[in-house]
């Protein structure tokens, strides 16, 4: 089944709203250090606000019978771009932390939708090429974010901030100019193809990528664990490599540039294949690479050596994050709500290993933090193979849910 033409405009909104929330909250990590002296344990702290306002949202608009999406999206946005500018215009480190957690609050407006709407009425191989090139699409933002954001803030500290409003501001139009030009973006939702593969007629066979995934839960799983170590490579990194190694802020937005790089062409190859469906084999594969790679951090002493380490945490996260999306997705009537779980997990992750790792570092060596990612890395897997049991135990007993 080919992409609806209005997908496209949802992939370009995608792409604006994660290069400007990449800026955003790149530049923060910069900018609250030189503004108000927060050192990497109130860093953690900001960001993590960030994370646990987010999480509130999701849960929060979980039961909301919200409006068409296209106006959510639009709603999200705009009110996003106005947390960056009251915080700008007032330069204090509680309308900081303020404003910044209610970006964040914003943001569960728009990623849950974005994401539920693009898989409307999608199953089996076309649900896996459209989340392809969902990925693709915010993860060139994800790209270009960090190294841009970087050369904005040795521009000056508020250039971030400007140019992210800007941003943020055009995704929000985006919906209106979108819906003139390809009316289909008004239409009502639609069930799911009836779990067969690209839309097939009732009483065609089933495609095996359609049915409910017995990985759901072991997958989200996945996610979490991945983003408990992407928040101490996000926030807690870039700070620590200034004044550890002299890497400038631009250096470190190239090193998170690359590792985006890279997951974005990991992005197009998982979108293009099938065999990781529905096996814990290349789950637990994925997992136990990302541990080995985790003890690897403390070890690099160069660039090129942080380098290659960026390089292969990118093509590993792509791997378990189009994991999580297509399992949690795969099958399930509530698409929205499949969606805003895998963003929770996300963000459960996120904040934990933000503001562990910024303590962790701040108290002992940002080393010590990269084995407390490995251990919680480690332990979470033991649990994915016992909720993967546990699954299978069950579809047996009573049948697939």
């Amino acid at each position: 089944m080919p992409v609806p033409r209005f997908h496209w405009v949802l992939f370009a909104a995608s792409f604006l709203l994660q290069l400007a929330c990449g800026m955003e909250n790149y530049a923060l990590i910069f900018y609250v250090r030189d503004l108000f002296g927060a050192d990497k344990t109130a860093v953690g702290w900001i960001s993590g606000g960030l994370d646990l306002a987010y999480l509130f949202g999701l849960l929060a608009f979980l039961r909301w019978r919200a409006p068409h999406p296209r106006k959510v999206l639009w709603l999200s946005t705009w009110s996003m771009a106005l947390t960056i500018a009251v915080y700008l215009v007032v330069p204090n480190w509680t309308v900081t932390f303020v404003f910044h957690a209610l970006f964040g609050l914003a943001m569960a407006l728009f990623w849950p939708r974005v994401m539920g709407w693009l898989s409307w009425g999608v199953e089996g191989s076309s649900l896996t090429r459209t989340m392809g090139l969902f990925n693709i699409s915010w993860s060139l933002g994800a790209i270009l974010s960090p190294w841009l954001g970087g050369l904005l803030v040795e521009l000056g500290p508020r250039w971030p901030f400007v140019v992210a409003v800007v941003l943020l501001l055009l995704t929000g139009l985006l919906m209106p100019i979108g819906s003139r030009l390809f009316p289909a973006m008004r239409a009502p939702a639609q069930a799911p193809a009836s779990a067969h593969a690209g839309g097939a007629p009732v009483g065609a066979p089933l495609d095996p990528s359609s049915r409910p995934s017995p990985l759901r839960y072991a997958a989200r799983l996945g996610i979490g664990a991945t983003y408990f170590l992407s928040g101490s490579l996000l926030f807690i990194f870039p700070a620590w490599a200034q004044d550890t190694l002299g890497f400038s802020e631009s250096t470190s937005g190239g090193l998170l540039l690359v590792r985006m790089a890279v997951a974005s062409l990991g992005f197009s190859l998982w979108g293009r294949l099938s065999f990781w469906h529905h096996k814990f084999w290349p789950l637990a594969t994925g997992m136990g690479l990302l541990i080995v790679l985790t003890l690897l951090f403390p070890l690099g002493t160069s660039l090129w050596e942080f380098t290659l380490l960026f390089a292969a945490s990118g093509f590993l996260f792509s791997f378990l994050y189009s994991t999580t999306l297509f399992h949690g997705v795969s099958g399930s009537v509530h698409r929205e709500r499949s969606t805003t779980l895998h963003e929770a997990m996300i963000n459960i992750g996120l904040f934990l290993g933000t503001v562990a790792g910024g303590w962790v570092s701040q108290t002992w060596t940002m080393g010590t933090a990269f084995v407390l990612c490995a251990a919680v890395l480690a332990g979470l897997l033991g649990l994915q193979g016992l909720m993967y049991k546990a699954t299978l135990n069950h579809a047996r007993n009573h049948g697939p849910t």
